[in-house]
């Protein structure tokens, strides 16, 4: 039996999020395989993805979960310039594993940044898994040009880079990268999506039943997810329009503020707030329509889920939306007058387009797809830099 490939990943960031959802699936298909044995360094403040490794440790028998006394904070890209003796330590845990190759779990440049640090001068391939290398000044963040600037040396580090999209791997290359980059994309479960009838779903969630109901999924947050300008735009274009109902699914930091707005704006009886749902298909199930209008994004999840179910999308004209969603169903981020007639549009004609885009989601966009994907690309990688293979 030939050598298995000894793979450390690494994620100290101690939020949960989509890219996490994914990187899961990966190392679920490396501790599946015979080819590879997979480590894990963990955030021990991150139990969600704690649970989840648990998980794939149990049913595997193949997955070495440690902890990482690192954790991502605000300005990593400035601190790792000052935190020399928290690289040297983590490059003597990391170097401990004897590892073939390392795959950094970032999300953004700025995650777990301080292990492309410490694995810099080894001999091993490292690769970063950054679904959203977006500038920090357009996604709002504090100093935003200026760590923009800091982080640009960040970008020279990895061996080589996983990616969701064409366009984030044109985000990358603008940003300085000149390691190869493998886009793999995003993958859902779709057996999970099917919806059930729309009448029972809007009794169980208390949905008007007789409305057009639009739906919004997703974080609670302004700054990227634009709730607020979407119920600010319900109420300029909608309110008096009583055929159209608002749903807004989720949770997060902003959900006070976004409450104080529907208040405010009277709209307590046309726009309903739900917590996350642990059966998102019963949401799906429910809508007319499915709005995202991010200001930036990467492959969203619930977009290709909404899309699995047949349900139509309108986003904004940014990153995944832009990739895969026609031309006509997307709007320019944080226009109202955009929204409000690429609505119109997809309201009428969404007929036309939907049956090829729910065609290309459920047989182009599945979680086998995806781990098969992510795992050639690791080779590929491997062969690349005169690896074991």
């Amino acid at each position: 039996m030939s050598k298995r490939i000894k793979i450390v990943c690494y994620d100290d960031n101690p939020d949960y999020g989509g890219h996490q959802v994914m990187a899961v699936l990966a190392v679920e298909a490396l501790a599946k395989s015979s080819s590879w044995q997979p480590v894990f360094f963990c955030s021990p403040g991150n139990l969600r993805l704690y649970k989840q490794l648990e998980s794939i440790a149990a049913a595997t028998g193949n997955l070495d979960i440690r902890s990482t006394p690192f954790t991502t904070r605000k300005l990593q890209g400035l601190r790792n310039h000052f935190e020399k003796t928290a690289i040297r330590n983590l490059h003597t845990l990391i170097e401990r594993e004897h590892p073939d190759i390392f795959l950094c779990i970032q999300g953004e440049i700025e995650d777990a940044s301080l292990a492309l640090c410490a694995v810099k001068p080894m001999t091993i391939p490292c690769i970063s898994y950054i679904p959203v290398p977006h500038r920090m000044a357009l996604m709002g963040a504090k100093f935003g040009a200026v760590r923009d600037a800091l982080n640009a040396y960040l970008f020279k580090k990895p061996d080589g880079w996983i990616t969701i999209s064409e366009s984030m791997k044109m985000r990358l290359e603008e940003r300085g990268a000149t390691a190869p980059i493998e886009v793999v994309h995003n993958g859902i479960n779709i057996n999970r999506f099917v919806t059930v009838n729309k009448n029972s779903a809007r009794i169980a969630l208390g949905l008007p039943v007789e409305k057009t109901v639009i739906g919004m999924i997703g974080r609670i947050e302004f700054n990227q997810k634009q709730q607020d300008f979407l119920v600010n735009c319900f109420s300029k274009t909608w309110k008096n329009r009583e055929q159209f109902h608002l749903v807004i699914t989720g949770d997060g930091p902003d959900r006070a503020s976004l409450e104080a707005l529907i208040g405010a704006l009277r709209l307590q009886e046309r726009v309903t707030l739900l917590p996350w749902q642990a059966d998102s298909t019963l949401v799906y199930s429910a809508l007319d329509l499915l709005v995202i209008p991010s200001r930036f994004e990467g492959m969203p999840l619930v977009m290709l889920e909404a899309l699995a179910c047949g349900i139509p999308v309108i986003g904004s004209a940014r990153d995944g939306m832009k990739d895969l969603l026609p031309a006509a169903w997307t709007f320019e981020a944080e226009n109202c007058a955009a929204l409000a007639n690429v609505f119109d549009f997809v309201s009428e004609h969404w007929k036309n387009e939907l049956p090829a885009l729910q065609a290309e989601v459920r047989t182009e966009y599945t979680v086998e797809k995806f781990q098969h994907n992510f795992e050639a690309a690791l080779h590929r990688f491997l062969i690349i830099n005169h690896q074991c293979i």
